[in-house]
Protein backbone atom coordinates (compact mmCIF):
# COMPACT_ATOMS: atom_id res chain seq x y z
CA UNK A 1 0.00 0.00 0.00
CA UNK A 2 1.29 3.26 -1.12
CA UNK A 3 -0.77 6.54 0.67
CA UNK A 4 0.47 10.25 -0.09
CA UNK A 5 -1.04 12.68 2.55
CA UNK A 6 -1.35 16.55 2.12
CA UNK A 7 -0.17 19.62 4.88
CA UNK A 8 -3.70 19.20 6.24
CA UNK A 9 -3.55 15.65 6.79
CA UNK A 10 0.34 15.65 8.22
CA UNK A 11 -0.77 18.26 10.70
CA UNK A 12 -3.58 15.98 12.20
CA UNK A 13 -0.83 13.10 12.37
CA UNK A 14 1.53 15.38 14.27
CA UNK A 15 -0.92 17.43 16.26
CA UNK A 16 -1.25 15.92 19.40
CA UNK A 17 -4.47 18.26 20.08
CA UNK A 18 -5.89 16.43 17.78
CA UNK A 19 -9.34 14.73 18.21
CA UNK A 20 -8.90 10.56 19.75
CA UNK A 21 -11.05 9.56 17.12
CA UNK A 22 -8.81 11.22 13.87
CA UNK A 23 -6.00 10.40 15.67
CA UNK A 24 -6.44 6.76 15.68
CA UNK A 25 -7.90 6.59 12.27
CA UNK A 26 -4.32 7.77 11.27
CA UNK A 27 -2.20 5.57 13.48
CA UNK A 28 -4.75 2.92 11.79
CA UNK A 29 -3.23 3.81 8.31
CA UNK A 30 0.27 4.07 9.48
CA UNK A 31 -0.47 0.60 10.82
CA UNK A 32 -2.10 -0.75 7.96
CA UNK A 33 1.10 0.96 5.96
CA UNK A 34 3.71 -1.18 8.09
CA UNK A 35 1.81 -4.15 7.86
CA UNK A 36 1.36 -4.73 4.30
CA UNK A 37 5.03 -3.19 3.50
CA UNK A 38 3.75 -0.03 2.04
CA UNK A 39 4.85 3.42 2.23
CA UNK A 40 3.70 7.11 3.32
CA UNK A 41 4.97 10.08 0.38
CA UNK A 42 4.96 13.22 1.36
CA UNK A 43 5.56 15.41 -0.93
CA UNK A 44 8.50 18.20 -0.62
CA UNK A 45 5.54 20.95 -0.88
CA UNK A 46 3.91 19.35 2.23
CA UNK A 47 7.39 19.57 3.94
CA UNK A 48 7.72 22.88 3.47
CA UNK A 49 4.33 24.23 4.11
CA UNK A 50 4.38 21.99 7.69
CA UNK A 51 7.61 23.11 8.78
CA UNK A 52 6.76 26.67 7.75
CA UNK A 53 3.96 26.30 10.43
CA UNK A 54 5.40 24.43 13.00
CA UNK A 55 7.34 25.21 16.57
CA UNK A 56 9.92 23.48 17.13
CA UNK A 57 8.25 20.88 18.65
CA UNK A 58 6.94 20.15 15.44
CA UNK A 59 9.91 20.38 13.59
CA UNK A 60 11.18 17.45 16.08
CA UNK A 61 7.91 15.15 15.43
CA UNK A 62 8.44 15.76 12.22
CA UNK A 63 12.15 14.57 12.00
CA UNK A 64 11.11 11.63 14.01
CA UNK A 65 8.22 10.91 11.76
CA UNK A 66 11.24 11.16 8.66
CA UNK A 67 13.51 9.49 10.08
CA UNK A 68 10.68 5.78 9.26
CA UNK A 69 11.70 3.60 6.62
CA UNK A 70 8.49 3.51 5.88
CA UNK A 71 8.36 6.89 5.16
CA UNK A 72 9.49 8.48 1.77
CA UNK A 73 9.72 12.68 0.83
CA UNK A 74 8.90 12.89 -2.71
CA UNK A 75 10.66 15.44 -4.81
CA UNK A 76 8.85 17.70 -7.75
CA UNK A 77 11.09 16.18 -10.19
CA UNK A 78 11.49 16.23 -14.00
CA UNK A 79 8.81 13.56 -14.57
CA UNK A 80 6.54 14.93 -11.80
CA UNK A 81 6.62 18.20 -14.02
CA UNK A 82 5.39 16.76 -17.07
CA UNK A 83 2.99 14.57 -15.01
CA UNK A 84 1.89 18.51 -13.58
CA UNK A 85 2.02 20.19 -17.65
CA UNK A 86 -0.61 17.30 -18.51
CA UNK A 87 -2.78 17.59 -16.08
CA UNK A 88 -2.64 21.40 -17.33
CA UNK A 89 -3.61 20.88 -20.60
CA UNK A 90 -6.15 18.09 -19.38
CA UNK A 91 -7.65 20.73 -17.08
CA UNK A 92 -7.74 23.60 -20.06
CA UNK A 93 -9.51 20.76 -22.31
CA UNK A 94 -12.16 19.86 -19.70
CA UNK A 95 -13.05 23.09 -17.99
CA UNK A 96 -12.06 25.36 -20.70
CA UNK A 97 -9.86 27.62 -18.34
CA UNK A 98 -6.44 26.87 -16.70
CA UNK A 99 -7.79 26.36 -13.35
CA UNK A 100 -10.17 23.54 -13.99
CA UNK A 101 -12.00 21.65 -12.17
CA UNK A 102 -11.53 24.21 -9.47
CA UNK A 103 -13.04 28.05 -9.70
CA UNK A 104 -11.56 30.62 -11.79
CA UNK A 105 -11.47 32.59 -8.28
CA UNK A 106 -8.88 30.07 -6.80
CA UNK A 107 -5.32 31.61 -6.84
CA UNK A 108 -3.17 30.56 -9.25
CA UNK A 109 -0.08 29.80 -6.84
CA UNK A 110 -2.51 27.06 -4.92
CA UNK A 111 -3.90 25.60 -7.84
CA UNK A 112 -0.08 25.18 -8.90
CA UNK A 113 0.91 23.38 -5.60
CA UNK A 114 -1.73 21.42 -5.47
CA UNK A 115 -1.52 19.95 -8.98
CA UNK A 116 2.14 19.36 -7.68
CA UNK A 117 1.05 17.32 -5.18
CA UNK A 118 -1.38 15.27 -7.58
CA UNK A 119 1.81 15.28 -10.04
CA UNK A 120 3.73 13.38 -7.26
CA UNK A 121 1.18 11.34 -6.22
CA UNK A 122 0.63 9.63 -9.60
CA UNK A 123 4.90 9.69 -10.58
CA UNK A 124 4.96 7.75 -7.23
CA UNK A 125 1.69 5.56 -8.63
CA UNK A 126 -0.13 5.64 -4.98
CA UNK A 127 -2.93 3.81 -4.49
CA UNK A 128 -5.00 6.82 -2.43
CA UNK A 129 -4.11 10.31 -1.18
CA UNK A 130 -5.50 11.27 1.80
CA UNK A 131 -6.85 15.57 2.06
CA UNK A 132 -8.27 17.04 3.99
CA UNK A 133 -7.97 20.19 1.45
CA UNK A 134 -11.09 20.59 -0.73
CA UNK A 135 -9.11 21.19 -3.86
CA UNK A 136 -6.69 18.28 -3.93
CA UNK A 137 -9.63 15.75 -4.46
CA UNK A 138 -11.04 17.37 -7.27
CA UNK A 139 -7.77 17.84 -9.13
CA UNK A 140 -7.12 13.98 -8.18
CA UNK A 141 -10.57 12.63 -9.64
CA UNK A 142 -9.64 14.35 -12.90
CA UNK A 143 -7.00 12.16 -13.41
CA UNK A 144 -8.88 9.18 -11.94
CA UNK A 145 -6.84 9.10 -8.65
CA UNK A 146 -8.92 8.00 -5.55
CA UNK A 147 -8.33 10.06 -2.57
CA UNK A 148 -9.51 9.99 0.64
CA UNK A 149 -10.98 12.73 3.39
CA UNK A 150 -8.76 11.22 7.41
CA UNK A 151 -11.85 11.24 8.73
CA UNK A 152 -13.35 9.17 6.62
CA UNK A 153 -10.42 6.68 7.07
CA UNK A 154 -11.97 3.39 8.84
CA UNK A 155 -11.33 3.41 12.77
CA UNK A 156 -9.37 0.53 13.27
CA UNK A 157 -11.04 -2.04 15.54
CA UNK A 158 -8.69 -1.61 18.70
CA UNK A 159 -10.47 2.35 18.13
CA UNK A 160 -13.43 1.02 18.23
CA UNK A 161 -13.13 -0.99 21.63
CA UNK A 162 -14.37 0.65 24.84
CA UNK A 163 -11.61 0.87 26.97
CA UNK A 164 -11.53 0.16 30.66
CA UNK A 165 -9.75 3.85 31.75
CA UNK A 166 -12.89 5.01 30.04
CA UNK A 167 -15.45 3.50 31.99
CA UNK A 168 -13.30 4.20 35.23
CA UNK A 169 -12.85 7.90 34.38
CA UNK A 170 -16.79 8.64 33.29
CA UNK A 171 -18.14 10.47 35.92
CA UNK A 172 -21.02 8.60 37.84
CA UNK A 173 -24.30 10.09 39.58
CA UNK A 174 -24.06 9.16 42.92
CA UNK A 175 -27.10 6.70 44.00
CA UNK A 176 -28.86 9.03 46.86
CA UNK A 177 -28.96 11.59 44.31
CA UNK A 178 -30.34 9.50 41.73
CA UNK A 179 -32.59 8.03 44.21
CA UNK A 180 -33.88 11.47 44.94
CA UNK A 181 -34.43 12.53 41.25
CA UNK A 182 -36.48 9.69 41.00
CA UNK A 183 -38.99 9.85 44.03
CA UNK A 184 -37.59 6.46 45.64
CA UNK A 185 -36.08 8.07 48.25
CA UNK A 186 -37.56 6.98 51.79
CA UNK A 187 -39.86 10.00 52.44
CA UNK A 188 -39.34 9.97 56.46
CA UNK A 189 -36.27 10.56 56.09
CA UNK A 190 -35.28 13.27 58.61
CA UNK A 191 -34.14 16.79 57.71
CA UNK A 192 -30.67 17.98 57.60
CA UNK A 193 -32.12 21.18 60.10
CA UNK A 194 -33.76 18.28 62.54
Amino acid sequence: MKVLIDTNALIKLLDPRIAPEVSARLKGLLEDIDSTNGQLIIPVQVVGEYTSGADQAGQELLAKLLSNRRIKVASFDHVAAVECAMMDKTAIASGGHKRAPLTRDVSWQKVKVDRQIVAIARVAKVDRIISTDGDIPKIAKLVGMQCIAVEDLPLPAWAAQVHIDEVLSTPTIPIQLGARRLGLAARNQPSASE
